[in-house]
């Protein structure tokens, strides 16, 4: 029995008790304090007197064959696989655009190139002519010129001296016309009428005798006897093409049996020169006005009961009006207008326009008449072939025969 007590209190005794050497865990947390407390340099589980303890033991349970009779250390069972990635999320909102930096500053500019060398100047063309002084003139053709175009103006017809009796206006022709170099061309400028009255001359165009064109000339315009101061009107008709202008008949004047009325010339056609106007008056010096002619205008003065017996305007040249009651005289032309009605010393009418002409062969032809006392194609005359104005002084309040001249005729070549 005494035996039995004896076995049983030494199995509660610790390993220090009986050895007398202190060990790792021999008092409890020793092994799981940090610290060396039986100063063999080894702490905690590290010590193996710490086998065994509960602070030192495996954690993982086996999962297979233990045949060593470890502390539980078993082989380790595969793991599961990875799940799948998830899905990237939603690109994010681009940044703002960063302001733009500030321009360089601009290069020097490239030094000036030299200029070239000028061309050669070419040759020189063919000088052109313009002819206005009344008269004939021969023209040569150019070398190398095969072609010549023409602007050709009839002459302004003289004005009378009665109010309203001006001079008609000149027509204007424009051709072109085949030519040889070296050939000589004449050209007539017409003469503006110069005496009151007169009708104007037409300027022609010719080669040899032989008529290219011709721009008519306008009629003069009607004089009464006591100097412009008692009849009006017998304006002067106007240069045309294929019909010239007529002249005016007499206007408002005083009532008395000398003179009742006086008539216009008429104005030329393409075929024949105008009829020549007449009178109505008892006064013994009256006379019918002549007719025109092909390139002559018909007449219109006489006075002690003998009336005209010679032509008026001729080819360029202006003539056929009187004044102190004489009557405009036709325009030349193709065919010349026809010279006015009058009763000399008491009152006159105008005299008709002359007609113009081109020749069947020339190209590009333009034509344009006149109208009372404005020209043809007035704007590129150059004051060319305008009617005379009335000749009477208004300062004087009479007749003065150095005014209402017309206006010469042109001739405008170009090569």
């Amino acid at each position: 029995m005494r035996r039995l007590v004896l076995v049983v209190l030494l199995g509660g005794c610790s390993d220090t008790f009986l050895s007398g050497v202190e060990r790792e865990g021999d008092d409890p947390g020793e092994c799981a304090d940090d610290a060396d407390n039986d100063g063999d340099g080894d702490f905690d589980c590290a010590d193996a007197d710490c086998a065994g303890a509960a602070a030192c033991a495996d954690s993982g349970t086996d999962t297979a064959d233990d045949s060593d009779g470890d502390t539980g250390e078993g082989l380790v069972t595969d793991s599961g696989d990875s799940g799948d990635s998830g899905d990237s999320g939603a690109a994010g909102d681009s940044g703002d655009s960063g302001d733009s930096g500030d321009s360089g500053d601009s290069g020097d500019s490239g030094a000036t190139g030299d200029s070239g060398d000028s061309g050669d100047s070419g040759t020189p063309g063919p000088a052109d002519v313009d002819l206005t002084t009344p008269g004939e003139s021969p023209v040569v053709v150019p070398v190398g010129v095969t072609s010549v175009t023409a602007d050709l103006w009839g002459g302004g017809g003289a004005g009378g001296s009665q109010a309203g009796a001006t001079g008609g206006g000149g027509a204007h022709v424009h051709l072109v016309l085949a030519v040889t170099p070296g050939e000589t061309l004449t050209v007539q400028v017409a003469e503006g009428g110069q005496g009151t009255g007169d009708g104007g001359g037409a300027t022609i165009l010719l080669r040899g005798s032989t008529v290219l064109a011709v721009a008519a000339g306008g009629g003069g315009g009607g004089s009464d006897g006591n100097s412009g101061n008692s009849w009006s009107g017998g304006a002067g008709g106007a240069g045309g093409i294929a019909q010239g202008q007529d002249g005016q008949d007499l206007g408002a004047g005083p009532t008395y049996a000398f003179c009742q009325a006086a008539t216009g010339g008429k104005g030329a056609t393409s075929g024949a020169g105008g009829a020549g106007g007449s009178y109505t008056g008892t006064a013994s010096s009256p006379c019918n006005g002549q007719a025109g002619g092909a390139l002559v205008g018909g007449a219109s003065w006489g006075v002690n009961s003998t009336c005209q017996t010679g032509g008026g305007a001729a080819d360029w040249s202006s003539g056929g009006g009187q004044a102190n009651g004489g009557g405009g005289g036709g325009g030349s032309g193709w065919f010349g207008g026809g010279g006015a009605g009058f009763i000399w010393t008491y009152c006159g009418a105008g005299g008709g326009g002359g007609s113009s002409w081109t020749d069947p062969g020339a190209t590009g032809v333009l034509t344009e008449p006149g109208s009372r006392q404005v020209q043809g194609a007035a704007g590129a005359s150059g004051g060319a072939g305008r009617g005379g104005d009335r000749a009477y002084d208004t300062v004087k309040g009479s007749h003065d025969a150095a005014l209402g001249k017309g206006a010469h005729g042109r001739a405008a070549l170009r090569y």
